[in-house]
């Protein structure tokens, strides 16, 4: 059950802006200090005109809207070592269980789809169509279910063309709120090996949240490794402000010592010397660092797994994500001229800047869509917690920080 316990009000105030006056072009920081009546206070500058306040132009007319649920993908390993025991049974039996368990127990307003790899041909080169497509829960609850009925099919661990069939099928919905998409693999990727190849799914993954607002989180089970630490690190869901993308670079294919982190040399990773095999040179010796993404022990395998799904679906559930409504006349709508503003019971208005720190009270756009906006910061938590009124107004040039 969401923790979202306040009443919200979301409004749109449409109305006309003037380009020319100040806080077009945003900077500086800061929040509603209160400037002159009808100004807000931006340091660098001095006051600004309110974007709320009707003597400055900004509207009259109100549009309600509402907090959107988010949209998540599971991308879950069916390869062979999949069957290897664990407490209780086999990870097959035991994920599968806690999967549904949570699944059973989250709201149907949470959207979730199916994503089995290495797929039927048990090959590198997976099946991108998911068992179930991302739906609303009420909808993919029973089929999710049935696609986990089945016995692992074996074969190779593709993580990284698994991670962008993910991407890829998040992207083809362009459906507001946040999306993202849960890695879930016991193994290392044994289909591309190369620090390359790990360096560029890391790059799409920073691409996939910073642009088009998809967070990659990554679960594993009694694994962990550099691969599965930057999804989540550069996918912008680390579990710690402390953790390190490259926490283990031992074992990554390499050319030189520059190929590896944390103190790591390459060398060969055979003994001697093998007739007609060619020496295969490994990153070794390296420090360990503390991972981003999940990591399931065995001794802790079934609640640990649970927990974490349970983790990513609220986070889901109780985002500060809304929907942006776009006016009378939406073919008018200017991404540069929204602006949002809230309310707690017995407190003035709070004005938000726009900005790209997910860390400051401020809000921002969830993708380049413009379909929905987030508020972020540690006002964010008050909003989860205490009753407010959430209001855009449209019209009037962006405040930034």
């Amino acid at each position: 059950m969401s923790r979202w316990l306040g009443l919200f009000s979301l409004m749109a105030l449409i109305a006309c802006g003037d380009d020319d006056r100040p806080g077009r072009d945003g900077g500086g920081g800061g929040l509603d200090g209160g400037g002159g009546d009808g100004d807000i206070l931006r340091p660098d500058v001095g006051p600004q005109p309110d974007p709320f306040d009707p003597r400055n132009g900004c509207g009259s007319a109100a549009i309600q809207t509402e907090q959107v649920p988010g949209s998540l993908l599971l991308v879950f390993d069916d390869s062979g070592s999949m069957t290897n025991e664990v407490g209780g049974g086999t990870y097959w039996s035991v994920a599968t269980g806690a999967i549904n368990s949570v699944l059973e127990s989250v709201s149907d307003e949470l959207s979730v789809g199916l994503l089995l790899f290495p797929g039927p041909a048990n090959a590198c080169d997976i099946n991108r169509t998911p068992q179930v497509a991302v739906a609303p829960l009420s909808e993919t609850r029973t089929a999710i279910r049935s696609a986990l009925s089945i016995t692992p099919r074996g074969g190779v661990t593709p993580i990284i063309n698994a991670a962008e069939a993910g991407w890829q099928h998040m992207l083809s919905l362009a459906v507001p709120g946040q999306n993202g998409v849960i890695v879930v693999t016991d193994g290392a990727e044994n289909c591309s090996r190369t620090g390359a190849d790990e360096r560029a799914v890391h790059d799409a993954a920073r691409t996939n949240n910073l642009a088009y607002g998809v967070k990659t989180f990554a679960v594993g089970l009694t694994t962990s490794n550099s691969l599965l630490s930057g999804l989540a690190y550069y996918g912008g869901t680390p579990r710690t402000s402390t953790c390190m993308p490259e926490c283990s670079p031992n074992g990554r294919e390499c050319t030189t010592n520059a190929d590896c982190e944390g103190g790591a040399r390459c060398e060969s990773a055979l003994p001697f010397p093998v007739p007609g095999f060619p020496d295969l040179r490994v990153c070794q010796g390296g420090a360990e660092a503390e991972c981003c993404h999940y990591n399931v022990s065995s001794a802790g395998f079934a609640s640990e797994f649970e927990t974490a799904l349970r983790e990513i679906a609220q986070r889901f559930l109780d985002s500060c994500v809304f929907r942006l409504p776009r006016g009378t006349d939406p073919s008018m709508f200017d991404a540069g001229q929204v602006n949002v503003g809230v309310t707690f019971d017995g407190e003035d208005r709070t004005v938000l800047r726009r900005s790209s720190d997910p860390d400051s009270n401020s809000w921002n756009y969830t993708s380049d869509e413009y379909e929905s906006i987030v508020i972020q910061g540690p006002i964010c938590e008050r909003l989860l917690d205490e009753n407010a009124v959430v209001e855009i107004v449209l019209g009037c040039p962006t405040l930034l920080i």
